[in-house]
């Protein structure tokens, strides 16, 4: 520090004595004598002068110092510098090593995510075709069901049935039937006709209608009557035979004019 302050001190005497010397010569040119007496000095005259007056500055520059003081106490003007000096800055603490980071568990396989179902294709329009005509079946409907058997002025069927060991069912052959008839009435009853009448197809058909008996004023006993006989059809088919009693006169039953009364149940069979 105090190597700097001499360096200055010896800058401004020389700046001082430069100033001083280029007033004399400006001095010098105005008068004209002096003018001549720098200008026929040597140069070498001149830089020898300013050495020695620097030299007697700094001589007495130093001689004007004040007496060095002790280490520990500096100079006054070395204290006045140091205390515009800042203050130092703190130090950064020194941040201590963090700890190894502790490895962490393998973290879990990530799922594969669900593929997702690819988009439905829309399905061509499909124009509805023309709906089709239902075609009724062509079986014959079974025909309806036939008469009820009942009891009429105390007559009515106890047993009516084919005789198959017999019976040929086939066009006009043989079939074998066998009823009886109970009276219910306690006394006899007339009657014009008891025999079969054969349906075909569900319709009955008086004229293959076979009489078994009436005619001469016939009348029921009271006791009953069981007999056997036969009929014979003239075409194939689908038929069911029954017994019934007619009352209307026996030519006007015979004609199919009157009315069969069912007397048992039906029994079909099948003519080829």
């Amino acid at each position: 520090m105090i190597g700097i302050l001499l360096l200055a001190l010896l800058l401004f005497v020389a700046g001082g004595v430069l100033l001083y010397a280029g007033l004399q010569a400006e001095q010098t040119t105005e008068t004209g004598s002096v003018g001549t007496a720098v200008a026929a000095a040597p140069t070498q005259s001149i830089e020898t002068s300013v050495a020695q007056t620097v030299a007697a500055i700094t001589v007495a520059t130093v001689s004007a110092l004040p007496p060095t003081q002790p280490a520990e106490q500096p100079p006054a003007a070395l204290a006045t510098v140091t205390s515009a000096i800042p203050a130092t800055v703190t130090p950064i603490p020194t941040i201590p090593a963090t700890d190894t980071p502790v490895a962490t568990d393998t973290p879990p396989p990530t799922e594969t995510p669900t593929a997702l179902p690819p988009t439905n294709t829309p399905a061509p329009v499909v124009f509805p075709t023309a709906t089709p005509t239902l075609v009724p079946p062509t079986n014959t409907p079974a025909p309806p069901p036939g008469p009820q058997p009942g009891n009429h002025r105390g007559l009515t069927a106890t047993s009516f049935v084919l005789q198959d060991w017999r019976t040929n069912p086939t066009v006009n052959g043989q079939i074998w039937y066998e009823w009886t008839i109970a009276n219910t009435s306690g006394a006899g009853v007339p009657y014009s006709t008891i025999g079969v009448l054969p349906r075909k197809d569900g319709v009955d058909r008086p004229q293959w209608y076979q009489n078994n008996w009436g005619g001469n004023n016939d009348v029921m006993p009271p006791e009953g009557l069981t007999w056997a006989s036969w009929l014979s059809l003239p075409e194939p088919g689908n038929y069911t035979l029954r017994t019934v009693v007619c009352f209307d006169g026996f030519q006007t039953c015979m004609n199919g004019q009157g009315t069969f009364l069912t007397l048992s149940n039906e029994i079909p069979i099948t003519i080829r």
